[in-house]
């Protein structure tokens, strides 16, 4: 007889109104190189929303032949079983990871959660579960942003769009450790104050000013030498006005072309940069996979050492998810939103 757990699931695609919490089977080990992690809290990110709203494998009615679809792409919590083969951890130890949420893999709105040993790395030892839970997608995007696709230079002027939302309060942190001038877009008074605290230099309100002429003032010439975009949609092809000529533009959200296409990048020997989190588990690229891990691990040295702290906007039950997304989506956020089992 199956082992029950509760589990937020999505009962078909749509709206925040598809999420339900319902009694679906726990997990097993699939093999020796698994463990079974009892979930503590999991990060509420824009990826949950987008593959609810995009649709996957799911069951109306909680039965049948295909498991329901349960969101949460990241994940942290407690070694409740381990495969023989596993043997970097043991029952009890404090773990979190990268995994699931996609249609075929559970994610981590549950209370527990399967994943391959490998793809597991120790939290934090210096914070709790809700604030260690909303790290790891955004720590590993804006690691991958920075330090791989930014190449940021000592004395570079950064522009990060977004900059009080999860993605973009740490890839300032990360910054600050470069050597370099930071310049990040808000929408309001509250996430300006917040991003100055960070250390942003220059805080634009684009809702009451031009994005262009700011970075003017602020550099001298036009645009920023390496642009973040952690906002996309519309956003990235204005992001193309704001990189400096022989700049670089680095995008984490999948967005259409400008309309001229890439003739502003040419003109400008623009470089673009593109970073994808979700590819490795996608792709089943063991290799990558475990490059992700080491990052996790870098992160949690950082953390530990306290040179990195996340912000967190709300914590919330399973039945505070669906508002939770709804924020997040209309760029309400500070920080990020954390789901606490």
């Amino acid at each position: 007889m199956s082992m029950k757990m509760r589990a937020l699931v999505v009962t078909r695609p749509g709206g925040p109104e598809v999420l339900a919490v319902r009694e679906v089977d726990r997990p097993r080990l699939r093999d020796e190189n698994d463990v079974i992690v009892r979930v503590k809290a999991c990060g509420i990110n824009p990826a949950d929303w987008q593959n609810r709203e995009n649709g996957a494998v799911y069951d109306e009615d909680g039965r049948g032949t295909h498991s329901p679809t349960i969101l949460g792409i990241d994940g942290v919590g407690v070694i409740e079983e381990v495969g023989s083969n596993v043997d970097q951890f043991r029952v009890g130890d404090e773990v979190w990871y990268v995994d699931g949420g996609y249609a075929g893999n559970p994610g981590s709105y549950a209370e527990f959660k399967v994943v391959r040993g490998d793809y597991v790395g120790a939290k934090p030892k210096t914070v709790g579960f809700v604030e260690a839970a909303a790290l790891p997608v955004v720590g590993l995007t804006a690691w991958e942003a920075v330090f791989d696709k930014g190449r940021v230079r000592v004395g570079d002027y950064v522009l990060v769009h977004g900059g009080a939302g999860g993605l973009g309060h740490i890839a300032i942190q990360y910054l600050n450790t470069l050597g370099v001038r930071i310049a990040a877009t808000v929408s309001g008074d509250a996430k300006a104050s917040f991003v100055r605290q960070l250390g942003a230099e220059r805080v634009i309100n684009y809702r009451e000013e031009s994005v262009e002429e700011s970075l003017l003032r602020w550099r001298g010439e036009p645009g920023a030498n390496v642009v973040f975009d952690f906002v996309g949609h519309s956003n990235f092809a204005e992001s193309f006005k704001h990189t400096a000529d022989y700049g670089r533009l680095v995008n984490t959200v999948v967005s259409d072309w400008p309309a001229g296409g890439n003739a502003m990048a040419e003109w400008k020997n623009m470089e673009l940069g593109f970073v994808n989190i979700g590819l490795p588990q996608i792709s089943r690229s063991h290799a990558l996979r475990l490059r992700q891990v080491d990052v996790l691990n870098k992160i949690a040295t950082m953390v530990d050492a306290g040179n990195l702290r996340v912000h967190i906007d709300r914590v919330v039950p399973f039945e505070g998810v669906a508002q939770a997304q709804r924020a997040l989506k209309a760029g309400e956020t500070i920080g990020r939103p954390v789901l606490s089992i």
